[in-house]
């Protein structure tokens, strides 16, 4: 009876090492991703063929009566709305023993060739000009450009005196809620 019982005991400890279940449980992953918020803008130029935004730029000749143009843009992913502004400082005559300034009359914003040029208005309490404020409105990344014109206060332009000028356009983007 006893080596009955042991190799019952053999049989069954060999089952059990050898037993598999018949219906194996599934194994999964969840993958997921997160494409990061991307906003950069600045000025549109053309280098070697292909476009890129920079931070800053030169304009000659912006004291012409058509003013002095260049393209701002804005590249991004994201899709809430966006306001931009600019801060236009006085043109200021450079490297004379005498300081005198030509006053920034009005600047313009046209969205593409074909739309109408439109005067930007200025906030009376900050000084600044509201240039564009939209949502933009591709999936994915996209630019957005426009064309400024500032036209300098022709009247202070047919006073000034001989020599180099320079003004500033600080150009701002914000969420617009």
């Amino acid at each position: 009876m006893k080596r009955y019982t042991v190799i019952a005991l053999l049989l069954l400890f060999q089952l059990s090492l050898f037993a598999a279940p018949v219906n194996p449980a599934q194994v999964t992953i969840s993958l997921t991703t997160r494409v990061p918020e991307y906003l950069v803008h600045g000025f549109l130029k053309t280098t070697e063929g292909s476009q890129v935004i920079v931070s800053s730029t030169e304009v000659d000749d912006a004291f012409n009566t058509s003013g002095a143009s260049f393209t701002y843009a804005i590249q991004t992913n994201v899709s809430i709305p966006l306001k931009v502004t600019a801060t236009v400082s006085p043109f200021n005559l450079q490297y004379a023993p005498t300081s005198y300034q030509v006053g920034i009359d009005k600047i313009y914003v046209q969205e593409s060739e074909a739309a109408i040029l439109s005067e930007a208005p200025v906030d009376s309490t900050s000084g600044t000009y509201n240039l564009v404020e939209f949502t933009p409105n591709v999936s994915g990344m996209a630019t957005y450009a426009y064309t400024l014109t500032v036209l300098a206060n022709q009247t202070q332009v047919q006073n000034a005196p001989s020599g180099s000028y320079e003004s500033t356009v600080s150009i701002g983007i914000t969420p617009n809620n």
